[in-house]
């Protein structure tokens, strides 16, 4: 007896292998690729705002340390050149003078095109003029420059600090009052920018010198004089004199040239070289 045996075969869905297809797995594959794009892009750009973050504050701290060491400098120019000015004048006879108005130079070097940005003044910085009684008050636009703050200075309008404002021959703001009894000071958050920093901003007049002093020395002179005629040892000691008065000049000189106005020509005075712009 013969037996039949049936079996039954289910075709399975045209282009497709298991139970994912290759359209579902390219799509799958696209998917993840663009996700890792995301997330490189989104590392690029927190690399991008961090290496930004960083140039800034590199720039901030150069700015501030050529600053410092602008101002160090200029203040170590000034004091020596007092000192040269005592050294060279203390054999000479002066005059008795008069009183003399306040008079405020700053230590920065400056030009009427240097523009109060470049200094790091923003827009509404104040800088402050006042003669003890009015006040002059500036605050920068942004965009003025050194030009700008002294033709406010100088200004006549009502309430203004009665005082007048300038360059000198080495670029320093000089504001000076036009009353020989009143005090000027130069305040404001941005003072320091243009060489007016803390301990340099109040400037008192100058009262009359008298002529006290030479007719100290002329009388010592004359004693020392009478001295040396009447002894044998008039020789010997204007020698000594001679010699101390050598030591006393010696004490006060200074590797520092008269001609010496700014940082960079202190430094080279000292063998150093030029003086480098950290910002550039």
């Amino acid at each position: 007896m013969e037996r039949t045996v049936w079996l039954s075969v289910e075709p399975m869905g045209i282009g497709s292998i298991g139970s994912v297809s290759f359209y579902q797995q390219d799509q799958n594959y696209w998917t993840q690729q663009q996700a890792q794009a995301q997330v490189a892009a989104a590392d690029d750009a927190l690399i991008s705002v961090m290496g930004s973050a960083e140039t800034n504050e590199a720039s901030g701290l150069a700015q501030l340390a050529n600053q410092a060491a602008l101002t160090r400098v200029n203040k170590e120019i000034a004091a020596d050149e007092q000192a040269l000015q005592a050294a060279s004048g203390s054999g000479s006879t002066t005059t008795p003078s008069g009183p003399a108005p306040a008079t405020a130079t700053g230590t920065v070097p400056l030009t009427t095109d240097t523009t109060l940005p470049s200094l790091g003044i923003p827009a509404n910085g104040m800088i402050t003029v006042s003669d003890g009684t009015n006040t002059t008050n500036y605050s920068s636009t942004g965009t003025d420059t050194i030009a700008d703050l002294i033709g406010a200075i100088n200004a006549n309008a009502p309430g203004n600090a009665y005082v007048t404002a300038s360059l000198n021959s080495r670029g320093n703001l000089v504001i000076t009052g036009k009353d020989q009894t009143e005090t000027v000071t130069v305040g404001g958050t941005f003072a320091p920018d243009v060489g007016f920093g803390p301990g340099h901003q109040t400037f008192e007049p100058t009262a009359g010198s008298s002529n006290s002093s030479n007719s100290l020395s002329s009388s010592t002179a004359s004693s020392s004089s009478a001295t040396s005629s009447s002894t044998g040892s008039s020789s010997s000691t204007s020698a000594g004199a001679t010699q101390s008065t050598s030591k006393s000049t010696t004490t006060v000189s200074s590797p520092v040239s008269e001609n010496d106005s700014t940082a960079a020509s202190l430094m080279s005075d000292f063998g150093m070289g030029s003086l480098v712009d950290m910002l550039v």
